[in-house]
């Protein structure tokens, strides 16, 4: 968008995106720093919402976005999208619940955050027992102090939160898969999206992500946050196939 510079829209969402002290960090926001640096330009990060984001590389407003971002049909069809970084999961968060089906779910008051693709699943299956939240903290905190029964987040990124003291009575179980909630079904792959057209930028992303990933790099990351890292994809795999349900 702007010569010389990559352009991104990030969200603030650790261990993904990070921007404390003024510098991006995080396994995304260190990629993007890699991905700025092998194309030789100025990384111009702008932090917003993950509406804001989507909405500002559909206007292009942006080069690329990377905020823990899954792939759907939908969204290939919007951007360019990358080959996968890793798999994003369903974590269900309870005050010690350990809940982790839909049927053990029904009738619970129920959290999740604004943006996750799973969220128009959950309202066909919980109705108006969901409530969308502006963060995946806010949805922690609202089930920490009793106002929800059940937060329903990205596994990864909330296992890493869930370390911390405040969260100590809060547990994080993985969402048994369910033909109600067809985002359980099959792998939900996390993707750098690259503004409509741009071939050469997407391309010039895959060769990046792929050193980061079998360089060991991205595996660091995983480690430094406490994330598995069999959950990182292999990163020649592209995920331009078209799916009914992957979210």
């Amino acid at each position: 968008m702007t010569e010389g510079k990559l352009t991104a829209l990030v969200v603030e969402h650790p261990p993904f995106v990070t921007t404390e002290g003024g510098d991006i960090a995080g396994v995304e926001g260190t990629l993007l720093k890699e991905i700025a640096a092998n194309l030789c330009l100025e990384l111009d990060y702008q932090v917003t919402s993950f509406a804001g984001a989507i909405e500002g590389l559909q206007n292009n407003r942006a080069d690329l976005s990377s905020s823990n971002w899954t792939v759907n049909d939908e969204r290939r069809e919007l951007f360019e999208v990358s080959n996968p970084m890793y798999q994003s999961t369903m974590g269900v968060v309870t005050k010690g619940e350990g809940w982790h089906t839909v049927e053990e779910l029904k009738d619970k008051k129920i959290g999740t955050p604004q943006g996750y693709l799973w969220n128009e699943q959950l309202y066909d299956v919980f109705g108006d027992n969901v409530t969308e939240y502006q963060s995946d903290v806010a949805v922690i905190d609202d089930v920490k102090a009793g106002r929800i029964d059940v937060g329903i987040v990205n596994n990864h990124a909330n296992s890493w939160r869930l370390t911390q003291p405040q969260y100590s009575e809060l547990t994080l179980e993985t969402m048994e898969p369910s033909d109600q909630l067809p985002h359980t079904q099959q792998d939900a792959l996390a993707v750098v999206l690259v503004e409509k057209d741009n071939v050469a930028l997407k391309d010039g992303v895959n060769l990046v992500l792929a050193d980061y990933i079998e360089s060991g790099q991205m595996q660091e990351q995983f480690e430094e946050y406490g994330l598995d890292p069999q959950w990182i994809a292999d990163p020649t795999e592209a995920t331009t196939e078209p799916t009914e349900t992957e979210g």
